[in-house]
This record gives structure tokens, sequence and C-alpha cells, in this order.
């Protein structure tokens, strides 16, 4: 879990650049290849 990010619905409330929420959590946009975390 990332003690800076402000979780909502099991879903960071903050996700990386390039990256978009979605009810599972955060997913990333193509052509993105970082990996987006979540908070649980």
């Amino acid at each position: 879990m990332d003690p800076n990010c402000d979780c909502v619905s099991g879903c960071c409330s903050c996700c990386p650049a390039g990256c978009a929420k979605c009810a599972q959590g955060c997913v990333c946009k193509a052509p993105q290849m970082e990996t987006c975390s979540c908070c649980h």
C-alpha cells in the first residue's frame, strides 16, 4: 500500500502519470508500459 495514496473503493485516487482509474484499480493506457500501482 502506498502511504501517499488516498484509498477509495480499493483503488488509488492518485494513479501514476499515463494511467487511468477503473473499478479494479489503476491500469496503464497504451502505449505506456509503466507499472500502475493500486491501494488495497
